[in-house]
């Protein structure tokens, strides 16, 4: 990071301490009572007081070596006791080493790179595109599906929130971090990145030899006046803007010399032309263009290598034909695409690996076909009475995941002759409809001699999640026999009226006959 103080502009910290006997109660409580031991006693101590009693350290800190033998208390204090490189205004060196001593213990490289990262992407960072950006710049190794690299992202952030040096957003899909913790990240890849967040104001960029040692550079929010006519910067992979000004122009020429971007964002931008420098890009994998109002947007067809595509939130009318081109797309993201009226047919049929595609009420229903390679449809739906699948999608049988939420209408979700069609289905989560009693409704006549005999069978489905689903009565109708062989998750939570997954069933408990599962059960109707 180019300091800000170079840059003639201010910043604050403001830092509550604890007193020596508060600090060292609240360093011991995480820390565990074998500090008090007389071996250990004298060095938890002293490594306590490089805390400075503050709490995000002494959290941080104690977290790191809870239940490690002396020798690595030792160790820990040998490194503290260094003088700090780090010279920010009003806050301890030591204190900022405890942070960077907890950084250097993180067991992956993995680890100390989504770290960085989610320090230049501003607070309460929404997981789904910490992923995209992820993705983008190849952070992960040994990786290749959207969904294997989700997984491998949630288990590291899983890990650094263990440590402390990442907490939990304001929901689920969330994370956040400290400031302290933030600048002390940032502070670790100096040379490389270049960040300027809401409270900064940049009069002038800086020169092209510092420039061109850059890696990444996000700008949250801050006060600048335009953008250069060209940054050169040949070792960008990542570039993140969120723009305070919608009127911000971004020059034709301005990525011609960054060959080497990986990952671009772009919030809140009026683009009615895309810069014509994007088409020189061979390199790009993720394109986040969030809230933007967009016009023509045809070069992104020149992005052959595009892996990852976000319209969220964007103002967008028409999804170009030249985006059939993107033929190693795995992720369409066309949430909150209000306005969008026109998706040429066959163009979306043409991305043959898309993996992930996200849609909502504005875009079901210009979807003529998928893809047979998709293994996730998330629908976040508010006025649908009833989930249209086209025939393309069902020809396919490889779905995979199916996830559902807000849907406000709903009553039923799949209809019992869609079950054929969803026998690869592995992971079914529904959540926040109101109105749903069913989740399979009845569209076949079933002859009185043959009710209670009719099966309905997901011989793949592992994991079942039901939450917030106020109408619920049952899965099926009582007339239905479900088997899930495979089942070993079942989630139910505020589900008030499901007194038994098959409708009218009296008992409390999941039916042996009906459902078998061998691992995790909660059931939860409170």
């Amino acid at each position: 990071m180019f300091l800000l103080k170079d840059m003639d502009a201010k910043k604050s910290f403001p830092i509550g301490v604890l007193e020596h006997e508060e600090a060292w109660e609240f360093f011991k409580k995480i820390a565990g009572d074998g500090v008090e031991s007389s071996d250990l006693l004298p060095i938890a101590t002293e490594v306590a007081k490089k805390c400075g009693g503050l709490p995000i350290a002494i959290s941080t800190l104690a977290t790191s070596l809870r239940n490690e033998p002396p020798f690595v208390w030792k160790d820990a204090l040998r490194q503290l006791s260094k003088p700090s490189s780090s010279n920010f205004k009003g806050v301890p060196g030591s204190v900022y080493s405890t942070i960077e001593w907890s950084y250097d213990r993180l067991q992956s490289e993995d680890h100390k790179q989504t770290f960085l990262l989610c320090s230049l992407l501003g607070h309460n960072l929404h997981l789904e595109f910490l992923l995209m950006c992820a993705m983008g710049i190849g952070l992960f190794h040994g990786v290749s599906t959207v969904e294997e690299t989700r997984n491998r992202l949630l288990t590291v952030v899983s890990h650094l929130k263990a440590s402390c040096l990442l907490l939990d957003g304001y929901n689920n899909l969330r994370l956040d971090m400290h400031d302290l913790i933030s600048d002390v990240a940032t502070s670790i890849a100096a040379n490389h990145v270049f960040v300027l967040r809401r409270e900064d104001v940049l009069n002038d960029w800086p020169d092209d030899e510092t420039m061109k040692e850059c890696d990444k550079i996000s700008l949250l929010f801050p006060s600048m006046n335009k953008l250069p006519g060209q940054l050169k910067c040949p070792k960008l992979t990542l570039f993140n803007m969120d723009c305070v000004d919608p009127l911000m122009k971004i020059p034709a020429n301005f990525f011609e010399k960054m060959k080497n971007l990986k990952a671009l964002s772009l919030y809140g931008m009026n683009l009615p032309y895309l810069p014509s420098s994007i088409s020189l890009l061979p390199n790009l994998r993720t394109l986040c263009l969030y809230r933007c109002v967009l016009g023509d947007i045809a070069l992104i067809g020149e992005l052959k290598n595009l892996e990852i595509l976000s319209f969220d939130g964007s103002d967008i009318e028409l999804l170009p034909e030249e985006i059939g081109q993107l033929t190693k797309l795995k992720w369409l993201d066309l949430t909150g695409c209000s306005k969008l009226k026109k998706i040429p047919p066959g163009v979306i049929c043409k991305l043959s690996r898309l993996e992930e595609l996200y849609v909502d009420d504005s875009t079901l229903f210009q979807l003529k076909a998928l893809f047979p390679n998709l293994e996730k449809l998330k629908l976040s739906l508010t006025n649908i009475e009833r989930i249209w699948f086209p025939q393309a999608f069902c020809s396919t049988q490889k779905l995979k995941k199916l996830i559902i939420k807000g849907y406000t209408n709903l009553k039923h979700v799949l209809s019992d002759s869609m079950v054929e069609y969803l026998q690869q289905l592995e992971c079914l989560k529904i959540s926040e409809c109101k109105c749903i009693q069913e989740i399979i409704s009845t569209e076949n006549i079933i002859e009185e001699a043959f009710r209670n005999r009719y099966l309905i069978c997901f011989p793949r489905l592992n994991t079942i999640k039901l939450k917030g689903l106020k109408k619920l009565i049952g899965f099926c109708h009582e007339d239905y026999t479900v088997k899930f062989p495979s089942l070993k998750t079942l989630e139910i939570e505020s589900c008030p009226k499901l007194k038994g997954f098959i409708h009218n069933s009296k008992s409390k408990e999941i039916p042996t006959d009906a459902v078998f599962f061998n691992n995790k059960v909660l059931f939860s109707t409170q």
